[in-house]
């Protein structure tokens, strides 16, 4: 297992309550109707949700703290286990002599802080990129093909790619833009969004979010991968999930109170320079909104750490 170092993760308590007032995304919000819970106990706080483009099912990760794990699910959001280990495990309701099903176990991984998922067709990326207090420097991207997640109960993280924001010098820095919990990709490279927070002591969520994309994955951890800023946004805030549509003609990026849809720029790839519009969502309704999937290039699935599946309809 490659050698981590530990993190003292932190959600302000009041953070969606600052969100909802400070004026950043203050739209009167459309609310989410839960269309499923996922109502089983090893599936505690989804962080991160991703469309398995051999089967079409969804695969989703609890926050930090988790074990390196993996869940499958339907497009309504129920637990799908193995055909060959349904005998020994079940999952949201209990049978006699089976346990819950504990998911798929990513061999030489951790799940430090894992908070986005991502695919190019090929490979399952895993972002363990949550840095909320802006100290970490183990940052990095693990890639697990899909066609080891199949009929098994362990697959293997074939590369762990070390990644780092040249522009961090401090750790952690005065100002905290360094906190990325949304991983994407597009036109042959991975993507990576941050949330921003105030300096210390307040750390409250602010505007503002920079993108940056993956020019090299090499794997030594003697020479970890920077990242290249390509653009940025002044007003969105607290991203918290990003994914391009099937079609690649939309990114969708999720943040506490909307649902930010920004067009495929005409030329290169600043995303969120890119015109965009707006769901902005019920604070009430959504809660701590922390993952986005597309179901069609239409329709997005949003997940919240309190287990609940909602589905949007990008076209609102």
């Amino acid at each position: 297992m490659w050698r981590r170092q530990s993190l003292n993760c932190l959600f302000p308590v009041a953070a969606l309550a600052f969100l909802a007032s400070c004026g950043a995304e203050d739209d009167n919000g459309y609310r989410l109707e839960v269309s499923h819970r996922v109502d089983f106990e090893p599936i505690g706080e989804m962080s991160g949700i991703v469309r398995n483009p051999l089967d079409g099912s969804f695969w989703v990760h609890n926050d930090s703290g988790d074990e390196p794990r993996l869940f499958a699910l339907d497009a309504e959001g129920r637990v799908q286990i193995p055909e060959n280990l349904g005998d020994d495990f079940h999952g949201e309701e209990a049978e006699t002599g089976k346990e819950p099903w504990p998911g798929v176990f990513i061999e030489n991984a951790a799940n430090q802080d894992w908070e986005d998922v991502t695919s190019d067709g090929v490979n399952l990326y895993i972002a363990d990129m949550g840095n909320n207090r802006n100290a970490r420097r183990d940052l990095g991207i693990y890639v697990v093909p899909w066609e080891s997640l199949s009929d098994t109960q362990t697959a293997n993280a074939v590369r762990f790619i070390p990644v780092y924001y040249p522009e961090q010098a401090d750790f952690p820095p005065q100002e905290r833009h360094f906190d990325s919990e949304s991983l994407f990709f597009a036109d042959g490279s991975l993507y990576a969004i941050t949330k921003h927070r105030e300096s210390f002591p307040n750390q409250r969520m602010q505007p503002g979010a920079n993108l940056y994309r993956l020019d090299s994955q090499s794997e030594s951890e003697s020479e970890s991968n920077a990242l290249t800023l390509i653009d940025s946004h002044p007003e969105l805030t607290a991203a918290t999930a990003a994914e391009l549509s099937p079609d690649g003609n939309t990114l969708a990026v999720l943040s506490y109170t909307a649902v930010w849809l920004f067009e495929q720029p005409a030329e290169g790839d600043a995303w969120l320079s890119a015109p965009s519009r707006r769901l902005p969502l019920d604070v009430d309704a959504a809660r701590q909104v922390e993952a986005i999937a597309w179901l069609d290039s239409e329709t997005l699935i949003v997940t919240n750490e309190q287990r609940d599946w909602f589905e949007v309809e990008a076209t609102n």
